[in-house]
């Protein structure tokens, strides 16, 4: 669960500090930062790639995978409390040398014509939250690797086998409870999805693990569709997978939160920041009293993010200003493996890597990564945007009058749109 500000009388601790710090390289001063960005919004959302984690032997990814349906059950209800341990990173924790490759090849598995030469940023929800939350002066530690391959920035979390410590509560059972596997499987662990999107000028993959979809979309039934599989040859050092699964549109895809009744509300807006950069469409929250739940909500957050956005220009522009920055300064550094560092509400740190330091991926998907593209290869999206399930939905409205405005004047009406617009909310 990531948190986006600070508890009070907490020291900070940077992550990972077992590795010394390296030599610093340079660093961003947040006052220093004067973006020349002129709008800052994610456009043109849609999905990319997907795959499921299981506990099967030998480790594998299940390409596209499922993410688990929605499925509630009569209320009220008791559930036990979680057990276990969880892992903070499925993919660091299964995959600890290259925790961005399962990624990485479901887009050339899912996607024939995907042409890595148009994406300017690749990273996980995790490390672009980061990023965001210096953006935004709130106070956090962090620390994660960064490398540049071919013209991407890639942003890698760095876990590995790290466990979430003292996991309490529901929310595990909630969700087994709540949610039937799509794949049928019990020993699935995680379902990964890549989105696409293009946010003020720069063309970004980014990939977050899924809690849940909705089966019926305002009204209609969730449009999954069959994959079309990539006939290319893998290169060598793939990790093992099964061709196995549906695609679900983004439109659908829910986060799923519980909190206990007595401690109070789930706070939306402290979500909102996290849920942005993902962009899911959909927010559950659940709540209970000593894990008998009461009340579930289904929420439909598609214009709270929309005003999110139109409300907090200020340090979205930072961020995309960020990012730029990053990106020419890492290329700059590129003979040195790096990484960057925060520590509480000091500076943004890029730093070289102490101890081993991994490259982002295998040296056979890294030359692929890097290729550029043969003359005439056919469109460079990573899915055909002529295709009339796209399920791109653009966040970004017009008034009548076609120029923008607050976020106020406008409203979405869902009632005649369908996958052909991607729901676009201006078909009524």
């Amino acid at each position: 669960m990531s948190h986006w500000r600070g508890g009070k009388d907490r020291t900070p601790k940077l992550p990972d500090d077992k590795i010394p710090l390296g030599p610093l390289v340079t660093e961003f001063i947040l006052e220093d930062i004067a973006s020349s960005v002129g709008e800052a919004r994610i456009t043109n959302c849609k999905y990319a790639a997907s795959y499921s984690m299981s506990d099967e032997k030998p480790l594998n990814v299940i390409i596209p995978g499922q993410p688990a349906a929605w499925r509630p059950i009569p209320l009220p209800c008791s559930l036990p409390g979680d057990r276990g341990d969880y892992m903070r990173d499925q993919n660091g924790a299964r995959f600890p040398n290259h925790p961005i490759q399962p990624a990485v090849q479901a887009l050339f598995v899912l996607n024939e014509a995907f042409d890595p030469s148009q994406i300017d940023i690749m990273g996980c929800a995790s490390t672009l939250g980061d990023v965001l939350r210096f953006a935004s002066a709130i106070e956090s530690s962090f620390r994660f690797d960064v490398e540049v391959i071919g013209d991407t920035l890639f942003l890698i979390r760095n876990c590995k086998d790290e466990v979430i410590p003292d996991v309490k509560g529901y929310g595990h059972s909630f969700l087994d409870a709540f949610t039937s596997k799509g794949l049928g499987s019990g020993k699935i662990k995680s379902h990964q999805r890549v989105v696409s999107y293009d946010f003020a000028g720069l063309k970004c993959l980014v990939r977050f693990e899924c809690d849940s979809y909705v089966t019926n979309h305002q009204g209609r039934d969730t449009h999954v569709t069959q994959p079309k599989f990539n006939p290319s040859p893998l290169p060598s050092d793939a990790i093992i997978i099964q061709k196995s699964g549906v695609i679900v549109p983004q439109y659908s895809v829910a986060e799923i939160k519980t909190k206990s009744e007595a401690i109070g509300e789930i706070q939306k807006s402290d979500h909102l920041p996290r849920l942005w950069v993902r962009q899911i469409p959909y927010f559950i929250t659940a709540y209970h009293t000593r894990g008998t739940f009461q009340d579930v909500r289904v929420e439909d957050i598609r214009e709270e993010l929309f005003e999110w956005e139109a409300q907090h220009q200020g340090r979205l522009k930072r961020f995309a200003t960020i990012l730029r920055q990053l990106t020419t300064e890492v290329k700059r550094a590129s003979h040195v493996k790096l990484e960057i560092c925060r520590t509480g509400t000091g500076p943004l740190q890029l730093r070289e890597r102490q101890g081993e330091a991994n490259q982002a991926l295998p040296s056979a998907w890294e030359i692929r990564w890097a290729a550029k593209p043969e003359p005439n290869a056919g469109p460079s999206s990573s899915r055909d945007d002529s295709d009339e399930d796209s399920d791109s939905y653009p966040l970004t409205r017009t008034s009548s009058g076609g120029s923008d405005g607050s976020a106020a004047d406008f409203s979405f009406d869902y009632t005649a749109c369908g996958t052909e617009c991607g729901y676009c909310g201006r078909c009524a």
